[in-house]
């Protein structure tokens, strides 16, 4: 009891401590059970609360209650780091005062790392993770007036080094300086001539040695800083600009010639003004070089290293783009003969060739004159647009300056004696390029001019004795058979026709060379019997026959115009090319037939092509062309007839000549027609599909007239297996078939499926996803509507917890819906009370616990529209807000984590308390905020203030079009630490005081988080045994696509 006790009284304190009661904390504190140096669930002491959220005066009173300010948190933190980070000066005077000595003096030199080992808390102690001292944390974070405290009153040193140089993770070091210059201009202003005044400098007072870091940041952020160092540190920024060089890659670079090449030029003209020399006289008494890693001239000293590498300015500026500047460097005396040495020029790109000052500038001009406005490309979307002119214009003006200055500067260079250095090609070609068609491959024939169909000639008007050309009896033959007209048909291709019987009988093939001879035009007209007619004498023209060979084929087409004889005469006659299977097969009568849904066509059709019999490419091509028609075709009775015919698309055999049934699948067709003719969208064919009794009918058809047995088993016996293994296709994962009609995206098919089987409105897949889920997961709001509207359960989930909103914003294989409309129209499909129910659930994804806005922002909002996360922000309810996930982060802790500057003042401003919000290691939001903006810099993540907004490139050339727009900002990283702090400090300073407190976790609060952490599942695409249809279409849907 007595330990209940004690923790109650310390948990008593804390919440005093976080809601600003001084009155309770001293009643706490008054009790004898408490022990101020007890750590909370974080690891803090109640002073580190204190510090970090509450006033000065309980922070006195606990100070004054014998609280320890040598504790450290579990971040590697002590109180006057957390003081500094706060920034409130009675804070901060609090901790220190109440320190009493001074930091420990050192002895010797003392390294970054060796302070971050020390455990002494003083004013210079260095925090953990990244070393910061005090001082860095306020400068930091502009905290301007504790700058002067920790500088006026306890003396914090300025020279401190902080970071730590790690190329592994990504880290650096830094000074108090380069923090200084991450500001914008009037803070940066104010703390630059703070810390100038109390001594820092560019030159490191324990080196001697210029940061090159520093240095180049004093470069871009130009003439006000410059100003402020010319002032404050007149001898550091004179060695800086007039002495400093160093060595990075395969050069040697002073200040004129980094802001040169950084395309600085306003900078480089600033750095002549105060004295920066025009031409770099490079010896030990006017030059201070250094080599910095990796840089390595082996056997020489950086001096000797500098002489071979250094570029002079001018032919810097002739070399990226300055032309201003190379006047103003001839102007100040500069030689116009300067030259690079073969050494200097080896890192040349282009021309490699160039060696002096007029060669670069004459380079140049060829490069910018061979410029074509046609040859740059604006984005569709731009084409015609006012934005489109601009940035056409701005590229335009821009070239045509620069040709100018190169001009003035080329014409100054050859009155001052340059001359081109002999052997230099500059010669270009100021034509346009031709743009050319160039046809790779040989006309397409079908894309000629089709040969001229014959005329409809009408059979009354034919007479054999006057026809005549061999074009007229063709014509005359079509015309017979578009008219029924038998004997004019066996007149033609039987016997001799035309003047004086000059004509030998016409060939069926002959005239079926456009596959759209006599038996397809008969076709084509209906004149079955016709049709038959032409088969028998294409056949007759092809054989060949004995003289005492008895032949059916003969007496059939016999009567009183044509003897059995004559027929058998015709072959020898006219000898037909082709075979009568062939005219049949290549004539594309099925096809016909199809195309004009004609019942009584299509069983001709395919009664007439495979009255042949099968052989082995039919039985090799009539699986895929049958399965083809099952899920695309629009004609069921087409499929009906080509399975009576072949028993496709089951792998049939040819045994000896003989078709020997099977009931083998290829894996490819091992899915039932049914769904894959849903998967694809056919509403004709799952119509006909969903009664199975016709197509059940067309294969018992086949079986009952093939042969199926084999040596184990009799025919009957095996026909019955046939028939088992056709049922059991069918029927395969037959309760998905509305689950593949939402895969469509046909609403006609969901409504038509639905209406035929409302019973499968709440089946699952083997993943769970219910019809309604699978909507959502695929994006399809109208399937979504029609489904709620068949009362589907909403707040169904899947295996994963997953509801319909989970999986509409990020699918199973973590797409993301980027379409804001979409969005929008879902939303309004779905009832309020539904929606903020939806948003209040949870799933077990990884991390675990995560509703649809936590797992939004935990995955989506990267990639997606920023008018989808205002869209789902705007829906969202408080109490979504303010859930924990497995992580025990809100998801504006995730969204502070991601450092996105254009969504966060949005989702502070939906719940501006839970920024104070703290998570499992007591962070708050406005916390990681705050220390993502400290660490920013030291790993690499630059604010936009000290970037520069031209386009990255010294070529003006290799300027995009977008360079030139009116919203260009210049390259920015996807990450901004340090702007997304500004947003959080402008919202936090229009907030009422005291009108949100720090919210502590509580202990049921704690144990709910580790358990959603420990119920999280991780996601993993399903094994082989482990799919069906709808798993393959969303994990794999490459594998129904063939």
């Amino acid at each position: 009891m007595a330990e209940d006790g004690s923790s109650m009284a310390q948990a008593s304190i804390f919440e005093a401590i976080v809601s600003g009661d001084i009155s309770g904390l001293k009643q706490s504190l008054a009790t004898k059970e408490v022990d101020l140096e007890t750590r909370d669930a974080v690891g803090r002491t109640a002073l580190h609360l204190a510090v970090t959220t509450a006033s000065v005066e309980i922070c006195q009173c606990l100070i004054d209650n014998g609280a320890r300010l040598d504790a450290w948190t579990k971040q590697g933190e002590a109180v006057v780091h957390l003081a500094a980070k706060r920034g409130e000066v009675d804070v901060l005077h609090a901790v220190m005062k109440s320190l009493g000595a001074k930091k420990p003096v050192a002895e010797g030199d003392v390294t970054a790392e060796d302070k971050t080992q020390d455990r002494t808390v003083h004013v210079d102690c260095l925090t953990q993770k990244h070393p910061m001292s005090p001082l860095y944390i306020a400068v930091a974070l502009a905290h301007i007036e504790a700058v002067e405290a920790l500088l006026d009153v306890y003396h914090a040193d300025i020279n401190i080094t902080v970071g730590k140089r790690d190329d592994f993770k990504g880290t650096r070091t830094g000074d108090v300086l380069e923090a200084t210059l991450q500001h914008p201009r009037d803070t940066c202003r104010s703390l630059l001539r703070i810390l100038l005044q109390h001594g820092a400098s560019l030159l490191n007072p324990s080196t001697g040695v210029v940061s090159k870091e520093l240095l180049l940041l004093v470069l871009q952020r130009g003439e006000d800083v410059l100003d402020i160092f010319a002032e404050l540190d007149s001898e550091g920024f004179d060695h800086a600009i007039k002495k400093f060089v160093w060595g990075e890659s395969m050069r040697y670079k002073n200040a004129l010639t980094s802001a040169i090449e950084l395309g600085l030029e306003d900078t480089a003209f600033k750095l002549l003004a105060y004295g920066a020399p025009a031409k770099l006289e490079l010896n030990s008494s006017s030059v201070d070089a250094h080599k910095q890693e990796p840089f390595f001239h082996y056997g020489k000293t950086a001096l000797e290293a500098a002489e071979e590498d250094f570029w002079q300015p001018i032919l810097c500026a002739a070399h990226f783009e300055m032309p201003r500047l190379v006047l103003e460097l001839l102007n100040r005396g500069v030689d116009a003969k300067s030259r690079f040495t073969d050494h200097q020029a080896r890192s040349l790109i282009s021309p490699r060739e160039c060696r002096s000052v007029l060669d670069l500038v004459s380079a140049k001009l060829v490069e910018l004159r061979g410029w074509h406005m046609e040859d740059e490309r604006l984005p569709q979307e731009l084409v015609g647009t006012p934005e489109g002119t601009i940035q056409r214009d701005g590229k335009k003006n821009a070239v045509t300056q620069m040709i100018k200055l190169y001009e003035e500067a080329e014409a100054r260079l050859v009155s001052s004696g340059a001359k081109i250095t002999d052997g230099l090609n500059l010669q270009g070609d100021d034509s346009p390029r031709p743009h050319k068609r160039v046809q790779l491959f040989a006309p397409n024939p079908e894309t000629q001019a089709e040969v001229a169909l014959p005329s409809h000639t009408s059979t009354k008007d034919v007479d054999l004795q006057k026809l005549e050309t061999a074009e007229d009896g063709q014509r005359a033959l079509l015309a017979a058979c578009r008219s029924n007209d038998v004997a004019l048909v066996k007149a033609l291709t039987l016997g001799k026709w035309g003047l004086d019987l000059q004509f030998s009988p016409i060939s069926i093939s002959e005239v079926s060379g456009s596959s759209k001879g006599p038996y397809y035009t008969a076709v084509k007209s209906r004149n079955y019997d016709l049709a038959r007619t032409i088969v028998q004498i294409a056949t007759a023209q092809h054989a060949d026959f004995t003289d005492n060979e008895a032949n059916d084929l003969s007496s059939v087409l016999a009567d009183d115009q044509h003897s059995v004889e004559n027929i058998k005469g015709v072959s020898a006659q006219v000898k037909s090319t082709k075979s009568a299977r062939d005219i049949v097969r290549d004539s594309g009568a099925i096809s016909i037939a199809e195309k004009q849904k004609d019942d009584e066509m299509i069983q001709f059709t395919v009664e007439m092509h495979y009255s042949f019999g099968l052989d082995e490419n039919d039985v090799k091509q009539s699986p895929g062309q049958v399965y083809s028609l099952m899920e695309w075709g629009d004609w069921p009775e087409s499929v009906v007839e080509r399975v009576k015919a072949t028993g496709a698309p089951f792998q049939h055999a040819m045994v000896q000549g003989k078709l020997k049934g099977r009931k083998q699948l290829d894996k490819i067709r091992q899915l039932s027609p049914l769904l894959r003719a849903a998967w694809s969208g056919n509403v004709n064919m799952v119509r006909f599909f969903l009664d199975k009794s016709k197509i059940m009918a067309a294969y018992k058809h086949f079986a009952a007239r093939n042969d199926f047995s084999t040596n184990k088993i009799a025919s009957e016996q095996a026909r019955a297996d046939f028939m088992n293994a056709v049922k059991e296709w069918f029927d395969k994962e037959e309760n998905l078939v509305l689950h593949c009609a939402i895969l469509s995206g046909k609403t006609e098919l969901v409504k038509l499926v639905l209406a035929a089987r409302p019973d499968l409105l709440e089946v699952r897949s083997i993943d769970g996803w219910t019809p309604l889920l699978t909507a959502a997961l695929c994006h399809q709001v109208e399937s979504i509507r029609v489904l709620l509207e068949a009362r589907a359960d909403p707040f169904v989930t899947d295996t994963f917890g997953r509801n319909m909103l989970h999986l509409f914003l990020v699918s199973p294989t973590e797409s993301h819906v980027h379409e804001p409309e979409k969005f929008s129209t879902f939303l309004r499909v779905v009832e309020k009370p539904v929606l903020d129910k939806l948003l209040e659930g949870r799933c077990a994804d990884s991390p675990g616990g995560l509703t649809p806005l936590a797992r939004w922002v935990s995955s989506g909002v990267k990639w997606a529209p920023f008018a989808v996360s205002i869209a789902l922000l705007e829906a969202s309810t408080i109490k979504a807000m303010e859930m924990y996930d497995g992580r025990g982060f809100t998801p504006l802790h995730t969204v502070a984590i991601t450092s996105l500057d254009y969504y966060t003042r949005q989702f502070i401003e939906k719940a501006p308390h839970v920024l104070f919000y703290e998570d499992i290691d007591g962070k708050t939001p406005y916390d990681i905020i705050i220390e993502r903006q400290l660490h920013g810099y030291l790993e690499y993540l630059m604010p936009s203030y000290t970037q520069t907004r031209r386009y990255p490139s010294n070529n003006l050339l290799h300027w995009p079009l977008f360079a030139f727009g009116t919203d260009y900002k210049g390259p920015l990283q996807e990450k901004q630490p340090y702007k997304v702090w500004e947003i959080c400090q402008d919202v936090v300073k229009s907030m009422k005081p005291g009108l949100h407190h720090r919210k502590l976790l509580t202990d049921a609060e704690r144990a709910e988080i580790s358990q959603l952490s420990k119920d999280k599942k991780i996601p993993k695409k399903p094994k082989a045994g482990q799919r069906d249809v709808i798993s393959l279409a969303v994990f794999k849907p490459g594998y129904l696509c063939w």
